[in-house]
């Protein structure tokens, strides 16, 4: 069976955390209504469902209600406190924070952050100091802790100490490039450039791979110190191994323009903040999608007006499928920002997501026409129209894109194996065939492609041996994908051999049960071997699982006694 859509999967390491518990998501992207009440049940229960939902404004909205009305439940209090910092409310949240303290002194690490983030607001360093001084040193507060004395240190002129305390980091070399990135920062803020330049050059290895903030970091040193040339060295280097990247244009162009750096000395409260996105990069990373939220929030409590931090926020809302909250997020980045473009593409994304396909085509054609120069706002704009099922339209805008990236040739198989589906389904196969052919060509191993134009060779009545061997080959490197192993079934079927069609089928609904056009299938080899309760056993399941309105059709004609199409065993 074909799809429609890239299933390109990420390995990711879920990473456990006790301080946090797991939300599940509302999955359904229903607008949340919750009851309006002026008792604690009331307020209670919905705050309840909504922090189940994720919905974490109102869930700290009811909450933080019912917290005031019952201050001495403890389970509630707890509630109370995961949803405000979850929102982003950490003052609010400091008060609470403080009483789960006193009950489990040492024990709660975002109690912890949340007091810390009150004495920084009051510039009470030494108390803050001293309360992150409390958290023993482990998991993830052994990350969090030498991160948080060092800018404490800085606060309070103690640049030794700033600088020991980043020592324990140096004992995981995994966390040693961090460990230089904010010794260069530290040392930048005492006015040590040389120092701070021999930091940040070391951290990350070359420069030009290190992440852009280090980057960004270094390049403003190197300006700082008059080494334009340097600067400008580092963000063509970076550009050419991140040629995507809006950042470094942008710094190259105020170089340009004999314009200061963005990225001054900065502040220990910044500095912290700075930290606190690390480890919130590293959580997200690892799939720890709340406790990374949770990270960033408390990263925007010390720098609100940080783009990349909100970016960050606005991914994990997507995560979240709260996506009215992220594009608030990306909307709140200003369009002057080297950042705004991230941010309106996902913006766009996000749109679609709540089926606001109109404002997301809208804002994208804004785009491309905006940079002439890039190609992603194209290809974005492309997927968004094959999935409303423009695909002519959709076919355009990937053709376009491809004349912006240098032609057909210099681009990889994905775009061409996108565009090939939106011309296929358009109805334009000798453009479609000739762009999976291509993509073949450079990826000749993509079990994906050889599945789409496989079965669109069967559908097509042509090719089945080359469709046959091509798809024994996807399903020997894909031997769990539903959808792969039905299209090898379905060749089965067209050439007439049921017996190993229905063997093929069974195993492709076993591995995807709930799709209607693998129970279509699976229902007709059935039929071909005379096993007729089964065939109509499965259509009907067929039906039950929402298929579209022409199989619907075919499936009831099926059910009122229209045979189903034999297969032939002519190969060609």
């Amino acid at each position: 069976m074909k799809r429609n859509l890239l299933h390109l999967l990420v390995p990711v390491t879920a990473l456990a955390l006790s301080a946090c518990g797991t939300l599940g998501p509302n999955t359904q992207n229903q607008p949340f209504d919750y009851p309006q009440s002026d008792g604690f049940a009331g307020n209670f229960l919905a705050g309840k469902v909504a922090q189940s939902d994720n919905a974490d404004d109102a869930a700290a909205q009811y909450l933080f209600r019912a917290q005031k009305l019952e201050p001495g439940n403890d389970d509630l209090r707890r509630r109370t406190f995961l949803a405000l910092i979850s929102d982003g409310r950490i003052a609010d949240s400091a008060t609470i924070a403080k009483q789960l303290l006193v009950e489990h002194p040492q024990q709660d690490l975002f109690a912890v952050l949340a007091v810390t983030d009150a004495d920084i607001r009051a510039q009470n360093y030494q108390a803050a100091l001293d309360t992150i001084n409390t958290l023993p040193n482990r998991g993830l507060n052994s990350i969090i802790r030498p991160i948080a004395q060092a800018w404490l240190y800085t606060a309070l002129e103690r640049r030794s100490d700033a600088l020991a305390a980043l020592d324990s980091l140096q004992i995981n070399k995994g966390l040693a490039p961090l460990s230089e990135y904010h010794r260069g920062l530290i040392l930048d803020y005492f006015g040590d450039l040389n120092g701070a330049e021999r930091a940040l050059a070391n951290a990350y290895g070359d420069p030009a791979d290190a992440p852009l903030r280090a980057a960004e970091a270094l390049g403003a040193i190197y300006e700082r110190k008059g080494q334009n040339q340097k600067a400008e060295l580092l963000y063509q280097s970076y550009m050419d191994r991140h040629p995507q990247s809006l950042v470094m244009p942008y710094h190259l162009e105020r170089l340009k323009k004999g314009e200061p750096p963005l990225s001054t000395v900065l502040t220990p409260a910044s500095g912290l903040a700075e930290g606190y996105l690390d480890i919130a990069t590293l959580l997200s990373q690892e799939n720890a999608v709340e406790p990374a939220l949770i990270m960033a929030q408390f990263s925007l409590s010390l720098r609100p007006g940080d783009a990349v931090t909100k970016l960050l926020v606005g991914e994990v809302m997507e995560i979240q499928k709260r996506w009215p909250e992220a594009i608030a997020i990306y909307k709140s980045i200003p369009e002057n920002s080297p950042h705004s473009w991230n941010a309106r593409l996902r913006e766009a994304a996000s749109l679609t997501e709540i089926d606001q396909n109109d404002a997301a085509i809208s804002l994208l054609r804004t785009m491309i026409n905006e940079r002439p120069d890039r190609a992603d706002a194209l290809i974005q704009l492309g997927d968004v129209l094959r999935a409303t099922k423009q695909f002519s339209r959709s076919a355009d805008a990937y053709s376009e894109a491809i004349d912006r990236l240098g032609g057909a040739q210099n681009v990889g198989w994905r775009l061409l194996y996108r565009r090939g589906i939106s011309y296929e389904q358009a109805g334009q196969w000798d453009k479609a065939e000739q762009d999976f052919l291509l993509a073949l060509e450079m990826e000749p191993d993509q079990p994906y492609i050889m599945n789409y134009l496989a079965y669109s060779w069967v559908d097509r009545g042509m090719n089945f041996d080359k469709a046959q061997e091509m798809l024994k080959r996807a399903v020997a490197l894909k031997p769990d994908d539903g959808f792969i192993v039905d299209s090898l079934g379905w060749v089965y079927y067209k050439l007439g051999h049921y017996e190993k069609a229905v063997t093929q089928l069974e195993h492709a609904v076993s591995l995807i049960p709930d799709d209607p056009t693998l129970n279509d299938h699976l229902g007709d080899a059935y039929y071909q071997v005379g096993r007729y309760h089964e065939a109509e056993f499965q259509w009907r399941r067929s039906l039950s699982f929402d298929p579209s309105a022409d199989l619907r059709k075919e499936v009831l004609a099926k059910l009122n006694g229209k045979k189903p199409a034999t297969g032939t065993a002519a190969t060609n």
